[in-house]
């Protein structure tokens, strides 16, 4: 296995910064800078909505000012392979 079992800790990050250039890594399929964010004015009126995927396993991460950070793991290894 990769990366973490999405599975048992649900609730961890799932991108985190790394090496001295501040690359992005996939802490579920182990990507280096395949990860797609942007940052957009919340609906809320005040703050920013951010959202993170990577384009390999499709894990995501969201936040905004109302319902906060939210962790969305994908399965990894994907259904059907070993």
């Amino acid at each position: 296995m990769t990366g973490r079992d999405s599975r048992n800790d649900p609730d961890e990050p799932v991108f985190a910064v790394c090496g001295p250039d501040g690359a992005i890594r996939c802490l579920v399929c182990g990507a280096v800078d395949q990860v797609l964010h942007d940052e957009v004015p919340s609906m809320a009126g005040y703050g920013t909505d951010t959202y993170a995927r990577c384009t390999r396993c499709g894990s995501v991460e969201t936040s905004d000012p109302i319902f906060g950070w939210h962790p969305k793991p994908a399965p990894w290894p994907p259904q059907g392979q070993p």
